[in-house]
């Protein structure tokens, strides 16, 4: 439906345009001009515009009919403008280096250039998908927090659980089961690790989580710079210097593109892991210490998003070969709808949908005002495609939504190529609409005349608009391109308010996370020590803190697994060497704090409740 609908309106410019050529209206006016003083033109020919009074002839105000345009004026340089190469510049270097600056995750080059196609062919839904990951860390931080017990440490422990909610969501994208998953492996405990090794092992985790996330902010800032300063070159003849000709249809152009800014921005504040394989290697290491194996071919048997239907039953469908279509990929995520945190903080697909919208509805606005007003004013043949293309860009949302919902569910690597394909089609004609309207194509005296709004017997074709350009330049050009720049500012100054929550577990500065890591690993002197920081891990156990040599855990190395060895079908469980300091505390209040958890564990606590100290049957398990 989109596809035919794009293709019949390119189709249309085809049609209604004779010859799809520049015209050349400077050489036309210079010709005109010179018969009319030589006197082999009258100036009441039907060449001219005839405005109810007069014909428009005179020394500075000539304007031709349809008619006298096409028959009267040349077309120059195999049909394309004279100037077309300083024409592309002006948005299309900068346009290709925001498309570069895209965030885009370390998945192949393949499907690196599919999650391009995505971002041009499908903005709405790319941001949308944006959105929601980090409404996900939101919701994640906020079933922590409201399951973590009051105290001095109640803030980073919260958000290393969060972290790590996230981590498991990240390898599944699969929300509803990341409970589930986290239980089972908490549950198991084959390492039998104390409390407080635990909750070492899991700020460890997560801040090592958080420290695998790249921050690319000062490229995408000097890339966003280069953008504001080639569109300010453009208004400016001081700072760009003086153009090739009437700026009003590149920058119409330039800011039809000014999307891919708070694109780029939201990408880029989002970020994602250093390779395909940290994620999963982490929390491989996190899953193998906590069930005290050698190694573990740990699946996720909860989460239905992996599983693939076959003939005779089920099969787990291979995690590194699913990312792209399985979560990796932030900008595309069929399953927008997400779990109830419990909190009032929750953002609603609507709402988000909403704001993905808003920057292409602003880019879209401000260059249709810009090429309207520039002469002759009216609708043409640019702002017919600003139209179309428009209109493309919230249909292909629409037929993104259509295919996960018809193949999305048992069949999400196939629905991943089919949303691809289509992006590809709208993406790539969009770009060759814009191109071909800036070296000349669809500029012809049809599409100069304004004939879709004047009609055929009112279009004219101005031959002489300097006055009317200028004045744009100084007052029209600088007003809809500060009101289209700023309206992408805020958008995505909403944007990150609601990113925030998240924000705090995952976009850390430099350093944060090194004063993160200096707490977890007890490297800091003279400040507050990791056991009141991190969650009092030497509360009680008649140590000095982590820094002091009292701490008990500081000569029993935690039950971390050595390189794997044996058989590779076989995942032995790791057992402490008969006499060492670890076989006395096993038998010791750890054996019985274990045996207390058995007694005391259900199916599906809510969230560990061994890991958050208090008793499950104390918490009441969140809306999921």
């Amino acid at each position: 439906m989109g596809v035919s609908c794009l293709k019949t309106l390119v189709a249309a410019f085809l049609v209604v345009a004779p010859r799809c050529a520049a015209v050349d209206l400077e050489t036309c006016k210079a010709d005109i001009q010179q018969r009319l003083d030589n006197n082999t033109l009258s100036r009441n020919d039907t060449i001219f515009h005839f405005n109810g009074t007069t014909y428009m002839s005179g020394p500075r105000e000539i304007w031709l009919t349809l008619e006298g345009c096409q028959n009267n004026c040349p077309r120059p340089n195999f049909d394309l403008y004279s100037d077309m190469w300083p024409r592309l510049l002006t948005w299309l270097v900068p346009a290709l280096l925001l498309i570069g600056s895209v965030h885009l995750p370390r998945i192949g080059h393949a499907n690196r250039v599919f999650a391009i196609l995505h971002f041009m062919g499908d903005p709405i839904d790319s941001m949308w998908a944006l959105l929601t990951k980090a409404e996900v860390w939101n919701r994640f931080y906020a079933l922590a927090l409201r399951c973590t017990p009051p105290g001095p440490d109640r803030l980073p422990m919260a958000k290393a659980l969060a972290a790590m909610l996230s981590a498991f969501e990240e390898l599944t994208c699969d929300m509803a089961t990341v409970e589930d998953e986290f239980n089972a492996i908490m549950a198991e405990n084959g390492a039998q690790l104390s409390k407080e090794d635990v909750d070492y092992i899991l700020k460890e985790t997560a801040e090592e989580l958080v420290d695998s996330r790249s921050n690319e902010g000062l490229r995408t800032i000097l890339v966003i710079v280069n953008y504001l300063w080639a569109v300010l070159g453009a208004l400016v003849p001081e700072i760009g210097g003086t153009q090739s000709s009437q700026p009003g249809g590149r920058i119409g152009t330039a800011m039809f593109l000014s999307w891919l800014v708070t694109t780029v921005l939201l990408s880029n504040t989002i970020s994602g892991f250093t390779s395909r394989r940290t994620c999963l290697r982490i929390m491989e290491r996190y899953t193998r210490t906590m069930k005290g194996r050698r190694r573990d071919l740990h699946i996720f048997p909860r989460s239905p998003r992996l599983l693939a239907q076959a003939r005779g039953g089920t099969k787990m469908e291979d995690f590194i070969d699913a990312q792209p279509w399985n979560g990796s990929i932030y900008s595309y995520r069929p399953r927008k709808r997400l779990p109830s945190s419990g909190s009032k903080g929750d953002f609603s697909p609507a709402f988000l949908l909403a704001l993905s919208a808003t920057p292409i509805l602003a880019a879209a606005v401000s260059a249709f005002v810009i090429i309207w007003y520039t002469p002759t004013i009216g609708l043409g043949c640019r702002t017919l495609w600003v139209i179309a293309l428009t209109t493309g860009l919230f249909i292909s949302p629409i037929l993104t939504w259509t295919i996960s919902r018809t193949l999305g569910k048992n069949h999400s690597k196939l629905a991943w190529y089919a949303t691809i394909a289509k992006d590809a089609m709208f993406g790539l004609a969009g770009v060759l609409v814009i191109v071909l309207s800036s070296i000349g194509i669809f500029n012809t005296c049809w599409c100069w005349s304004g004939v879709y709004s004047r009609g055929r017997s009112g279009a004219f074709i101005d031959l002489d608009p300097q006055g009317e350009r200028e004045y744009n330049a100084h007052h029209l050009y600088p007003a809809m391109v500060g009101a289209c720049l700023l309206l992408q500012i805020l958008t995505y100054a909403v944007m990150h308010r609601v990113m925030k929550p998240g924000g705090l577990v995952f976009r850390m500065r430099e350093e944060e996370k090194m004063d993160q890591y200096r707490v977890v690993h007890g490297l800091t002197k003279g400040l507050s020590s990791p056991d009141t920081e991190m969650g009092g891990m030497g509360a009680g156990r008649g140590g000095e803190g982590r820094n002091g040599p009292g701490r008990e855990s500081e000569d029993v190395p935690l039950l971390l697994p050595p390189p794997a060895m044996g058989s590779p079908h076989g995942s032995p469980l790791l057992r402490p060497r008969a006499g060492s300091h670890t076989s006395q505390r096993s038998s010791g209040a750890v054996g019985d704090a274990v045996a207390e958890w058995r007694r005391a564990h259900t199916p599906s606590p809510a969230l560990s409740a061994r890991l958050l100290g208090s008793p499950p049957e104390e918490r009441r398990r969140p809306d999921w």
